[in-house]
């Protein structure tokens, strides 16, 4: 299944150790991973109203065989976390043997198949990008404040690009006899990110792997770039909270992911690295379900322990990926099964 996202032009990433210029405001769709206790949610919420359509839908999940059932006693109460943050009324999230049904208003019904969400997730460092269609350039130096503790790091990765033929930016060539980095190489490659269905061939990669991905959107004007990753610099298990904000002064939605300690420190030491390389290898990728989210780069360490991610969102997209980012990855993923209204009582 796929996490909808909003589309990523003109997106931004933003670093620091106190509210920045741009990237404050208040919001909804918080998510800690200490709170939520094991139930039916029952909350008040801005989530459209049943009224016009009193039926409910049984969203059906199966885990995969291998799954234990202590894993997936874990993965409902963390679908249940999430339908608490999006405010979801009158949802019920049950384990029956190797299944897990969500029964909730149908009004809700796609909110309810993207609780099932993964949501894996990891910062990778970018050794090599190419975007179809799209000459070599480039990319401007991000802006930053004078506090040296603040920073702004410019997603351009997924950015409209001119027309022209395709080009690879600055692939590693392999070590001398290096089998496994020549196929990393040829993998990157072949890897074609322009069908209308993105690979996840990778998605399950181990983190101390180097990957191939594709961005998470794209267009005709845009196509979805390629990326050849580094292992993961910092795993989405160090993601503390996630919120979904309004900045008050242009009305734009953003997801603010606090770090902990751990990942606050990976991610200082992960933007010191990249940021004395040039493009695009002063670039980090944030991976969702092994498709790039975000693509930022980077020109000093940036420290903190806050991230905003902001672009075109819209308040049901950033609320829906805070909850999946706030939660933390499923135990054990699941896959959407069957998806069935009951009939009016």
């Amino acid at each position: 299944m796929r996490l909808p996202r909003a589309p990523h032009t003109a997106l931004l990433l933003c670093v620091a150790a106190t509210t920045l210029t741009g990237c404050s405001g208040a919001g909804s769709g918080s998510l800690d991973r200490s709170s939520g206790a094991p139930g039916s949610v029952r909350s008040s919420s801005t989530a459209p109203s049943v009224a016009a359509d009193s039926r409910q839908s049984v969203v059906t999940f199966t885990g995969a065989s291998s799954s234990r059932a202590a894993d997936l006693r874990r993965t409902t109460d963390r679908m249940r976390a999430r339908a608490r943050s999006l405010g979801l009324t009158d949802v019920r999230v049950e384990t029956h043997d190797r299944a897990i049904t969500v029964t909730g208003p149908s009004v809700d019904e796609k909110r309810l198949m993207e609780l099932g969400v993964s949501g894996r997730l990891g910062f990778r460092p970018v050794l090599a990008e190419e975007t179809p269609g799209a000459p070599q350039a480039p990319q401007p130096s991000p802006s930053a404040s004078s506090d040296p503790a603040q920073g702004r790091a410019v997603t351009e990765g997924l950015r409209p690009r001119a027309a022209g033929s395709a080009s690879a930016s600055a692939v590693p060539a392999p070590a001398e006899g290096g089998a496994q980095d020549a196929a990393l190489q040829q993998r990157f490659a072949a890897l074609d990110c322009t069908r209308r269905k993105r690979p996840e061939t990778e998605r399950d990669a181990p983190a101390q792997d180097s990957v191939v991905a594709c961005g998470a959107d794209g267009s005709a004007s845009s196509p979805r770039a390629k990326y050849l990753l580094g292992p993961t610099a910092v795993d989405g298990s160090h993601v503390a909270s996630a919120k979904a904000l309004r900045d008050q002064q242009i009305g734009n939605w953003t997801v603010r992911l606090d770090f902990d300690s751990v990942g606050a420190r990976q991610f200082s030491a992960l933007t010191g690295d990249l940021s004395i390389n040039t493009a695009p290898q002063n670039q980090f990728a944030i991976v969702l379900d092994g498709a790039v989210i975000s693509a930022p780069s980077v020109s000093r360490r940036l420290g903190g322990g806050t991230a905003d991610i902001s672009g075109s969102f819209t308040r049901e997209s950033a609320e829906q990926l805070a909850a999946t980012l706030g939660s933390g990855a499923l135990p054990a993923p699941v896959a959407l099964t069957s998806v069935t209204r009951l009939p009016h009582s």
